[in-house]
């Protein structure tokens, strides 16, 4: 890359899972260069510090003669490219939207296959129109595979843990139900997710680790607390989209929610994971706040 090239970026986050987001439209990076940019700018004292980097790529005349509007492309804080980012599609749908292209709906591909998004709630959605901000974007996402209740790993279950499952959501993650995941310290979420992560039972690829619980409060349907510890970033990060739909996943697999939709609640703010009737059929989704930060340029 050229030493004198100033790129423009985007600075965006999606329930306080941050990403770098770059119009890849017009620098056209390669893979090895965006990997060498997201391991460059994207720790937090050396960098401009975010969760991974995002690549607005575009698609082929075939891609868009079948729909499709742009490539997304994601990569984590340490360099390593990741087959789906949860958040990280609906931050790269609002930018999109807000770079010109034509909505509400937009259609686009990732290494996990194709999705689709849309800003705000659907208009026919059940939910109250003041429960679904401006900021919202709702992401469309396919059936959860590989649920797998009461898993067995390579290692013993860390800590106080006993019972751990798995399923893939774009990408694979554990799942542990606890009593109360927002009394966990910052330290056991952080020593008993590196473990789960890295067990022998889930590699080569590793996956991410969630702790999450069920509360049932007295005026309201049940609503699940969720805290994720993240390969690639390795560390809790605020939120994790695919986090949070493998939580309900399993939450409603186990019986421990049944609602819809599933409210669920992190650090970096609220989600639903519901099911809406489009012209596809019933369609699973994802919902929460995307706002942008700031944007900036760099030199290389």
């Amino acid at each position: 890359m050229s030493g004198s090239l100033v790129v423009e970026f985007t600075k965006m986050e999606g329930a306080g899972n941050d990403f770098l987001v770059i119009d890849n439209r017009w620098y056209r990076f390669s893979d090895e260069e965006l990997s060498d940019l997201a391991a460059r700018w994207c720790p937090r004292r050396t960098g401009v510090g975010a969760d991974g980097l995002l690549a607005y790529n575009p698609v082929d005349e075939a891609e868009r003669a079948s729909g499709l509007d742009f490539r997304m492309r994601y990569v984590n804080a340490d360099g390593s490219f990741a087959t789906m980012c949860a958040n990280g599609a609906r931050c790269l749908t609002r930018f999109a939207l807000d770079s010109g292209l034509e909505g509400p709906e937009v259609a686009f591909k990732t290494d996990a296959g194709v999705y689709r998004a849309r800003a705000k709630a659907a208009p026919d959605d059940d939910a109250p129109q003041d429960d679904a901000p401006e900021d919202n974007v709702r992401l469309y996402v396919p059936p959860a595979r590989n649920v797998q209740v009461e898993v067995a790993l390579g290692n013993p279950l860390p800590g106080s843990l006993d019972t751990v499952h798995s399923v893939s959501t774009g990408t694979p993650h554990l799942v542990v139900f606890v009593p109360d995941a927002e009394s966990l310290s910052d330290e056991e979420v952080e020593t008993w997710g590196r473990a789960l992560r890295s067990d022998p039972a889930v590699q080569p690829e590793g996956a991410n680790a969630n702790f999450a619980s069920v509360a049932t409060p007295p005026d309201g349907p049940p609503f699940l607390t969720v805290r994720t510890y993240e390969k690639g970033v390795e560390a809790e990060t605020l939120s994790c989209g695919t986090g949070v739909l493998a939580a309900a996943t399993l939450a409603q697999a186990t019986g421990a929610a049944e609602a819809q939709p599933i409210r669920i609640v992190t650090r970096g703010g609220p989600f639903r994971v519901g099911t809406e009737t489009t012209d596809r059929g019933d369609e699973r989704y994802l919902e929460g706040p995307v706002s942008t930060v700031f944007r900036g340029t760099l030199r290389l």
